[in-house]
């Protein structure tokens, strides 16, 4: 069964495409051997009956979950018509109940199915008889995935000399991944993982290449690009057929010669593309390591910051070993930094956007910008009236501000101007060759950082997101810049820099805008908790499945009065209730336990004891806590790593919470 350019028979006739070759290379990775066989039926009946043990590339649902194994998807398809240029269909609503031709009905058929119910399927063998089905009429359009039509329109250009015409369906999305019999799963997945590790290699985009892979922003670029071909091929027949016609030959060579052109205008269009999306990939890739650490990184600073704070706090100011667990206590602090810089690169930082006034935040942050830039650099802030609001997270905002002051502040050591600006842009003056490919068109906020200090080379404007990249030798960690794209490109935002060498540097960050009221700011959270009475003598369960941790949870509660439970899970958790005769209080669990979940187990303790407080604390990344539904507004959260002090205050707070 072929499905070019991923599945296609070699010159020889041996298996050849993007997703064989990939599949060939993580095997032999692996060690694993591969004995490869034509099949002439379709994927899902070579697994069901067993005469493969594995296929290179499937499409994963529910349905065929249950009859064989998938691996995690390595590829996601869009999908998309391909019709006649002379055709009245414009958009996909248009062939709801079309004749629709499709190459693999199977899936396809499905696929377009959970669309548009009542299109008519006309099923061919290959890409190029349905193709043929729409140059002759015979099918209203052509149904495949966008890679697929690529190759498609690559060999077959049009119907007669008229070109086909792209209608995309950006509501069909399909994951794909390797497909086997469950006895060979475990080989699949590893398979996978192998694939997976390619492409944080930066070797997955190469193998892509080579067989023509292109991401989903190149289209308009891909349908310029064979126009331009179509053009060229019509003007150099022209010229050689009036060939002796001097007058008309000059003027067709000229009309060749622009077309040309044009053809090289869009391939370097292409390639410019390309290098983004390796880029992209690339970032990604660090960003998921960064994201995949942070919980075993957070719970070890738990423990060293605690019990560091624990053993400085015992100590007499006049013990000479006070001062060294003053320096572990720093360390810790600094570590705590790193992560959270980590994460925030990763974005897979944990914060509560909502809708924000920008101005308001640079408004509550402009004294302490100042104060970080000294008295030789004047802090200039124009703000927008009327500034649309966006959806952020305030500390977040402010971290950005930092950061870009920061870096200002170290390009101008004489001293300079920084301008701080922010204004409103249409959605119709973007350039959606810089916006992320999760943008919805709209207005959006544009934040603007100017300076007048050294500026940066084309070299290294390109490298000043890369984390660890620093001009400043061993006194820079190389993540400021890194952490401002991160936190950008969480909240589904865009970065645009321009420099030269004795020009200053202009940082412009876009922002989508959102509906919301303006609310009030708070300045910069404190890193100490605020100072009051943080003892007590009610009953708290803590509930941790790290034993480091929950030891020294239960002890710094304890030093505080508080009468301290505690289990490693929520069936342990369940029992300690059970046995407790008395009240308890208060329910500290960790998000993420294994079996019952953190959340799960407080509303099973809010049905057993109505009156119990909870609060959910984790070490995981953003993504993992929003799956289990604690960033809501209604609960008390803390974040991993914290001090015996900052726990000691959220539980108190939360017990005389009303």
């Amino acid at each position: 069964m072929t499905s070019p350019p991923f599945q296609i028979a070699g010159p020889k006739g041996e298996p050849a495409g993007i997703s064989i070759d990939l599949v060939n290379r993580a095997a032999r990775r692996r060690g694993i051997s591969l004995e490869w066989i034509s099949w002439n039926d379709t994927s899902e009946s070579a697994i069901i009956r067993k005469q493969v043990d594995l296929w290179p590339l499937i499409t994963i649902t529910p349905a065929r979950l249950k009859q064989f194994h998938i691996s995690q998807p390595y590829l996601e398809h869009e999908h998309c018509f391909l019709v006649r240029s002379d055709s009245p269909y414009k958009k996909a609503a248009d062939l709801a109940h079309g004749k629709i031709g499709m190459a693999n009905v199977n899936i396809d058929a499905k696929t377009l199915g959970s669309l548009m119910p009542e299109v008519s399927p006309v099923a061919k063998s290959s890409v190029e008889a349905i193709l043929k089905d729409v140059c002759d009429r015979t099918a209203d359009a052509a149904f495949m995935d966008r890679y697929t039509a690529i190759t498609g329109l690559l060999k077959e250009t049009g119907c007669d000399g008229e070109p086909l015409r792209w209608i995309p369906i950006p509501q069909l999305l399909s994951r794909l991944g390797v497909g086997s019999t469950f006895e060979a799963g475990p080989v699949a997945d590893a398979i996978r993982e192998e694939i997976g590790a390619l492409a944080a290699e930066g070797k997955l985009a190469e193998a892509f290449a080579q067989w023509g892979f292109m991401s989903g922003r190149d289209i308009a670029s891909v349908e310029s690009l064979l126009d331009a071909k179509r053009r060229e091929a019509r003007l150099f027949t022209v010229a050689v057929v009036f060939a002796l016609m001097m007058l008309l030959a000059c003027w067709q060579t000229w009309r060749l010669m622009r077309e040309r052109t044009r053809t090289r205008q869009t391939e370097d269009a292409l390639r410019v593309s390309q290098e983004r999306y390796i880029q992209a990939q690339k970032m990604e890739s660090i960003g998921r390591l960064a994201g995949g650490v942070a919980h075993d990184f957070n719970n070890l600073l738990t423990v060293i910051n605690g019990y560091s704070d624990l053993l400085y706090s015992r100590m007499a100011e006049k013990d000479p070993l006070r001062s060294h667990a003053d320096e572990i206590r720093k360390a810790g602090a600094r570590a705590t930094e790193l992560t959270s810089q980590l994460l925030a690169f990763g974005r897979k930082q944990v914060g509560r956007p909502r809708p924000l006034n920008l101005n308001s935040v640079i408004g509550d942050s402009e004294k302490m910008l100042q104060r970080l830039v000294g008295e030789d650099i004047r802090l200039v802030t124009k703000l927008a009236p009327s500034l649309g609001m966006v959806m952020a997270d305030p500390g977040h905002v402010h971290q950005i501000l930092m950061n870009l002051t920061v870096n200002a502040r170290d390009a101008m050591p004489d001293g300079g101007a920084l301008v701080i600006e922010t204004s409103n842009v249409a959605a119709d003056s973007i350039d959606a060759r810089s916006v992320p490919t999760d943008w919805k068109p709209g207005p959006s906020v544009r934040l603007s950082v100017r300076d007048t200090g050294s500026g940066m080379d084309e070299k290294t404007r390109k490298n000043i997101f890369e984390p660890f990249f620093s001009t400043k030798g061993t006194k820079g960690t190389g993540l400021g810049l890194a952490t401002v794209y991160g936190i950008i490109q969480q909240n589904h935002g865009w970065i645009e820099v321009s420099s030269e060498p004795g020009q200053g540097t202009t940082f412009q960050l876009y922002l989508p805008c959102v509906a919301g009221d303006a609310r009030q700011v708070p300045a910069p959270a404190a890193t100490e908790p605020p100072a009051g009475d943080t003892r007590g003598s009610e009953t708290v369960l803590v509930v941790e499945d790290q034993d480091e941790v929950r030891e020294f949870v239960v002890q710094a509660l304890a030093n505080r009065g508080f009468r301290v439970l505690q289990a490693a899970d929520a069936p342990q958790a369940l029992e300690v209730s059970e046995r407790h005769s008395g009240s308890i209080d208060l329910l500290l669990t960790d998000v993420v336990l294994p079996g019952m979940n953190g959340r799960e187990l407080a509303e099973l303790f809010r049905m057993l004891r109505p009156s119990i407080k909870v609060i959910y604390t984790s070490g995981y990344t953003q993504d993992i806590i929003a799956s289990r539904g604690v960033q809501d507004g209604d609960v008390t959260y803390v974040h991993k790593p914290y001090s015996a002090e900052a726990i000691a205050v959220s539980v108190r707070e939360a017990i005389d919470k009303q």
